[in-house]
């Protein structure tokens, strides 16, 4: 991330969402990148820290604009970090916890629609909290559908999401040059350790 981005309060620097650049998700599926992104998991920086983050955030983001409301501002936090988790399981192999998202979604409203050839599925819910969450649920399912979502990865050692485009969906880190590089100095100094304790 770049030295000149904006820092919070405590003068920690602020995600940047869309960091790092070509790791980007096809389609809807970025915007849940992004979202998922407004945290970093290492400093502790958090663009929905305060209700007006979120606000700020959904109106540059063109969403449906979440208004400053404790209560609204818990819930999509809590289905922020619910869906890390979730994503977190491409990463680590764990069986997916989603039982944390259901109760989230269900004052989220969907109706299925039969327009240009197809049936569609949309968000009918009148307030912004629902038509958010219900906007990014929609971008999961499809992902899931077009066989994208396992692609979406936290990484192992900082949590940042990721899109993983290699062609054995191997990747484990945001970067190979930041968290892939902290990850194999460990690795070697644990090996030298090693190796020194056997002498």
């Amino acid at each position: 991330m770049h030295a000149d981005h904006p820092t919070d309060s405590q003068g920690r620097i602020l995600p940047d969402p869309a960091w790092p650049p070509g790791r980007e998700a096809p389609g809807d599926l970025e915007l849940v990148r992004r979202f998922l992104n407004t945290a970093n998991r290492e400093n502790g920086a958090d663009r929905f820290a305060e209700p007006g983050g979120l606000t700020a955030w959904t109106t540059a983001e063109g969403l449906p604009v979440v208004p400053a409301d404790p209560a609204e501002h818990a819930r999509v936090v809590a289905f922020r970090e619910a869906l890390h988790t979730f994503t977190a399981s491409h990463t680590t192999g764990a069986a997916a916890a989603t039982g944390e998202l259901a109760p989230l979604l269900a004052p989220v409203s969907f109706a299925m629609t039969a327009a240009d050839g197809g049936l569609h599925l949309q968000v009918t819910s009148p307030r912004a909290t629902d038509r958010l969450l219900g906007t990014l649920a929609l971008a999961v399912l499809d992902a899931q559908y077009r066989g994208t979502w396992p692609r979406l990865k936290a990484c192992l050692q900082c949590g940042w999401v990721v899109y993983d485009g290699s062609r054995n969906r191997s990747a484990r880190w945001c970067s190979m040059t930041v968290c892939g590089g902290r990850e194999h100095a460990r690795a070697y100094r644990r090996r030298k350790a090693a190796t020194r304790g056997r002498d």
